[in-house]
């Protein structure tokens, strides 16, 4: 409604500002008869598109060789315009000059002029009574692209369709539209309106919400998966995420049931983690079954062992959190890991807290694992206690031997350095792959892994592209490929650290898959 009373304000300007001067006889018109129109458009996209290059020029989200490409796309077409502009001017030559006489000799004879006036006319009912469409917001910041705009168009498209035809179909990409543009809101809205109007209900409206819902409550997306489930038994993919779900959640019984439905499947008879997966879920469903009934020390332990094992260490976590309440709070394998997962979840006080008690109880750090070692001495590195930081990676490479590489030498050489210098006023540069070491930990390893080993991105460890600082330092400021842009998450000292750790450990040795 505002819009259509904004247009018709518009409107009316126009049509005081353009009509009504004509309606007085022997009234001059106030719009300038000398000014070509054809130059007018090209000076204004001449305006519009130096204006799009300084803001191109002065965005900072897009990689550097997409800027460039923009640039000169932007450029060359500037000229082109600039060239058509004096082509213009040159034709015209002097008509411009005599465009005044003949401005006063038209202005005499006027009369009213109806065609005008009606189509102003029309175009206000038309402005009231039909209904409005806007180009919808698509790009978080204020320099709208080509693909803003195709984004706009697509969504406009489904929204009149889903509008018109509000079919599971046109509902569903309307939702997917949404999600693709980040309105995550909208998105279960137009789900969820199947639910209510379509009949039956597609499995693929239960399964997105199902989706939606992953990462903040898993409960409800079993819910959504297992009525996806019942609306299509035979769906691969609802029946790998049911299993997933229902492992995380612990539900062992239904997390068995489904993947090896899922295993039945010809998608996942070709997947090789599928009988793995259905064999590790399988082996915890009688030593969880044997923890329920008998919550003892040693069948806990059993069930956090076999967790931790398949790389599960939040349910692991959960079964050695009721040995350390319930039965002996200084376990010191349980102490260790728990200290591990603090340490993933940003907690490194009370990381070092937990693997220190942990090995007051196992006799020392030679009585942990080398994991816990290693988990320890970034802790202590990263609450500057710079002495005990060295001190733990040198006990990690003793424990270890030759397996540990050129890695840990060097973040306990750089963190000796960086103990140094604190007594000394210095050693900040040296320390950098220490604190480079937590930011890699905290951005980097899901994609590269936490040794730098590879997996969604590529291998680091043992690299000599990792080595070079200025192909690195470009990759984590501008991105490269499916890699984001770090330059805006990252404070510089943190961007220098990364670098440093990259360039200066990773790339001097294996991967340390700890």
């Amino acid at each position: 409604m505002l819009t259509t009373i904004l247009i018709g304000v518009l409107v009316l300007i126009a049509f005081f500002y353009a009509a009504l001067p004509l309606l007085a006889p022997g009234q001059a018109d106030p719009l300038p008869d000398d000014r070509d129109p054809v130059l007018v458009d090209l000076t204004e996209e001449r305006d519009a598109l130096l204006r799009a290059i300084r803001e191109l020029d002065a965005r900072e989200d897009l990689p550097l060789e997409r800027r460039r490409q923009l640039h000169d796309r932007y450029e060359a077409k500037a000229a082109r315009v600039l060239t058509a502009i004096d082509e213009r001017r040159g034709a015209l030559g002097g008509a411009l000059g005599g465009a005044g006489d003949r401005r006063a000799q038209r202005g005499a004879g006027r009369r009213v002029p109806v065609g005008a006036v009606a189509v102003l006319a029309i175009s206000l009912l038309l402005a009231a009574a039909l209904p409005t469409y806007l180009l919808p917001r698509v790009s978080e910041s204020d320099t709208i692209t080509t693909t803003d705009v195709d984004a706009a168009r697509r969504l406009q498209e489904v929204q009149r369709a889903a509008r018109d035809d509000p079919s599971a179909a046109n509902l569903l990409a309307l939702g997917d539209t949404y999600l693709g543009l980040q309105r995550v809101g909208e998105a279960e809205e137009a789900y969820r309106r199947i639910l209510s109007e379509v009949v039956p209900v597609p499995a693929a409206a239960y399964k997105r919400l199902a989706i939606l819902s992953l990462q903040s409550d898993l409960a409800a997306a079993q819910g959504w998966l297992e009525q996806a489930r019942a609306a299509d038994p035979a769906d691969p993919e609802t029946l790998y995420l049911l299993g997933e779900v229902a492992f995380a959640r612990q539900d062992l019984a239904t997390a068995e049931e489904a993947y090896a439905a899922f295993a039945a499947t010809a998608q996942g008879a070709a997947d090789p983690a599928t009988e793995p997966r259905l064999a590790l879920i399988r082996s915890l469903v009688p030593l969880s079954a044997a923890a329920q009934a008998d919550p003892s020390l040693e069948n806990l332990m059993a069930v956090g062992d076999a967790y931790w094992e398949a790389g599960e260490p939040q349910p692991a976590v959960a079964s050695y959190f009721k040995v350390l309440t319930d039965h002996d709070p200084n376990q010191p394998r349980a102490l260790a890991r728990t200290g591990q997962l603090l340490y993933v979840a940003g907690r490194p006080a009370d990381a070092a807290n937990a693997i220190e008690r942990a090995a007051a109880a196992a006799g020392g750090l030679a009585g942990l694992d080398a994991d816990s070692v290693m988990t320890l001495a970034d802790a202590y590195a990263q609450l500057g206690a710079w002495a005990e930081a060295a001190a733990t990676y040198d006990a990690y490479v003793a424990q270890v031997g030759p397996a540990a590489g050129a890695a840990a030498a060097a973040l306990a050489d750089a963190a000796r350095a960086q103990a140094a210098g604190t007594a000394g006023g210095g050693g900040d540069v040296q320390a950098l792959p220490v604190v480079g070491r937590q930011v890699f930990t905290a951005n980097c390893a899901e994609c590269h892994g936490l040794g730098g080993e590879g997996g969604m991105g590529v291998r680091l460890a043992g690299s000599s592209r990792a080595a070079n600082e200025a192909n690195v330092r470009d990759a984590v400021r501008f991105g490269r490929g499916m890699m984001p842009a770090f330059q805006a998450r990252l404070e510089p000292r943190d961007l220098d650290a990364v670098v440093a750790y990259v360039t200066q450990v990773l790339s001097q040795g294996q991967a340390d898959r700890r």
